[in-house]
Formats: structure tokens, C-alpha cells, sequence
């Protein structure tokens, strides 16, 4: 029987993705949550934060435009061993389908790329 890639047992289909950016964590998360930084990711996510942990996480809840449906969302800071550089780690579950999941990943792909550019040196 073929798995389908991003399917969990409990929270629907999911996608996550992590990048490494050349920033330090607290630079990364206030470019993130800037004007310009939200501009590329705020669209369709719940600010009534359920979890937000200064430079480390938050959680909440996301819709992208083309969905009747909630999804989770799940953006993490890691700091590397090296601290000029941060991992940003992002999470979606709770998608209706495949179809729900392949939308995610092209939105959240533009975004983890934007946010790169803005933090390249």
C-alpha cells in the first residue's frame, strides 16, 4: 500500500518546511513580525495568538483565501550553533486534503523565500 506524503493518522494532512536564514533569531523574528514582514505572511492568520513565545514560537490558526476550512499553523526560531544564523521552521496541519496540502506548500514556499531575501546580507 503507497503512503501519501503529508496524510497523518490524527491531524489531517500536513506540510512543513525550514530554512535557514543568515540572521540571528531576534533579528529574524522582528523582521518577521514587521510591517514589511507580515506583508508577506499575515494574510489569513489568526493574530489572537494561542501560543506566542518571544523569539522562540507561535501557534495559531491560518486560511489561505482559497479554503472554507481553518488549518493549524506552527512557526518556530531555532537558533543555530553558529549566531548569525537562524532556522525558521514552519508547520501546517489539519488540512481538508492533498489538494488543501499542495496549495500550502507553493503559499508557504513564497513566503519562507521572501523572508530569506529579506534577511540575505
Amino acid at each position: 500500500m503507497a503512503k501519501n506524503i503529508g496524510l497523518t493518522k490524527d491531524a489531517g494532512w500536513q506540510f512543513g518546511i525550514r530554512k535557514t536564514m543568515p540572521t540571528n533569531v531576534e533579528t529574524l523574528w522582528e523582521t518577521f513580525f514587521s510591517d514589511r514582514g507580515l506583508g508577506y505572511w499575515a494574510e489569513g492568520v489568526d493574530q489572537n495568538f494561542s501560543t506566542f513565545k518571544e523569539y522562540s514560537h507561535i501557534r495559531t490558526t491560518w486560511k489561505h483565501k482559497d479554503f472554507k476550512e481553518r488549518a493549524h499553523l506552527q512557526v518556530r526560531f531555532i537558533p543555530t550553533k553558529d549566531k548569525d544564523k537562524t532556522t525558521i521552521s514552519i508547520h501546517v496541519d489539519n488540512l481538508k486534503n492533498e489538494s488543501q496540502r499542495e496549495v500550502t506548500k507553493k503559499y508557504w514556499l513564497v513566503v519562507i523565500e521572501s523572508l530569506y531575501l529579506l534577511t540575505a546580507p
